[in-house]
């Protein structure tokens, strides 16, 4: 007979299964990946097939591509060109047309704010996999951040770069080409190479970070978009509603993205989260029980993720990590994760240590390392 923590267990698994199958994104900021690895002397179809993805696939922005796939092929990217920051590359090179349909709608809105909350609202068309949010920073400062959700997501390190300079990309659309962030925030450890994160960002950049962002004077959102098209932002809009009809969100999908939005700047709840998404706490309990999930369940998997995230990409200190996700003590944070992995934060850190240093042993071509400064 199965006991009622297995049965729970099932259906969160079930739950996750479904959405993981849903989590994709346009291969729109992964086009320029061919032009940039012959840059640095490699045949693109080689790497490309290592990761499993068709380069046909790449020509048509279309097309999408699983979210976990993306990290493969990014992991594939540094290995093969021995570029460390490989993916804020392909985010410069990218810009904010790679964010679809978002990447068009903000240039249409009246003021930097207005232009923000579409790109929030409408990242999900482009991108299934992670979330952008804005979120107050002191008193007078605003962070633009971006985090990823999407379960056991390799090279997250480099998704986060890249969307961060696709980011910072958009403020410049946005403010003008000479627009720079008070402070970037990195959710990964700091790379042998920094030049290439401050000749594009032109800020003080912080690595080993709880999250990756740009942060930014709040004053900057009062700013008008100048060249705004209200017609242009209609037409988009209607199009947005489509793109939406034709792939609509479950609820699970719906309450994974309010979570993860509000983890990095409150405990969340079942009625915040409720608040969030225009409905009562009983019936968002009822419509997610229906489809095998629970606001519960579905925030002890985004700690895991982030967790994860943090102790693979970066040296935060477990004490802060476990700050971060809201737990009182560290020895909560230590019991919960090992409740999900089996292993405690330190364990798991010093596995993936030993695992990163056998993978750079097999990739030290020193002058293409060189060619990517």
């Amino acid at each position: 007979m199965t006991s009622p923590k297995a049965a729970r267990t099932s259906t969160r698994a079930s739950a996750r299964s479904v959405l993981h199958a849903t989590a994709d994104m346009s291969v729109a900021p992964l086009q320029a990946i061919p032009s940039l690895l012959r840059e640095f002397g490699v045949e693109p179809s080689p790497v490309l097939e290592r990761a499993g993805v068709d380069q046909g696939v790449l020509a048509d922005a279309a097309n999408r591509l699983p979210f976990g796939l993306v990290g493969r092929l990014l992991d594939e990217c540094v290995a093969a060109s021995a570029c460390p920051h490989f993916g804020l590359l392909l985010g410069i090179r990218s810009g904010p047309a790679a964010a679809g349909i978002a990447g068009h709608l903000f240039r249409h809105a009246e003021s930097v704010h207005a232009a923000l909350r579409l790109f929030i609202a409408h990242l999900h068309l482009h991108d299934r996999g992670g979330v952008v949010a804005l979120n107050p920073h002191g008193a007078e400062n605003v962070e633009l951040s971006y985090l990823i959700h999407h379960p056991n997501t390799p090279g997250t390190a480099q998704i986060l770069d890249a969307s961060i300079a696709i980011a910072c990309s958009v403020m410049r659309c946005l403010c003008g080409a000479r627009w720079t962030p008070s402070e970037v925030t990195l959710s990964r450890e700091r790379p042998r190479m920094v030049g290439p994160y401050r000749s594009f960002f032109h800020a003080p950049i912080r690595f080993d970070a709880p999250h990756s962002a740009l942060i930014f004077p709040a004053r900057c959102l009062d700013q008008a978009v100048a060249g705004a098209d209200a017609a242009a932002r209609t037409r988009l809009l209607a199009l947005a509603v489509e793109l939406d009809a034709a792939r609509p969100a479950t609820v699970t999908e719906l309450t994974i993205r309010a979570l993860t939005r509000m983890v990095i700047a409150m405990p969340p709840s079942t009625d915040r989260v409720a608040q969030v998404l225009g409905v009562k706490p009983r019936r968002l309990r009822e419509r997610l029980e229906a489809e095998g999930s629970s606001v519960k369940g579905l925030l002890e998997d985004l700690r895991c993720e982030l967790a994860r995230q943090l102790l693979e990409d970066s040296r935060m200190p477990i004490a802060e990590i476990a700050a971060t996700l809201h737990y009182s003590r560290p020895g909560a944070f230590s019991r919960a994760f090992k409740g999900w992995t089996g292993q405690t934060p330190r364990q798991w850190r010093t596995a993936v240590g030993r695992r990163a240093r056998t993978t750079r042993a097999r990739h030290r071509p020193q002058t293409r390392i060189q060619a990517c400064a």
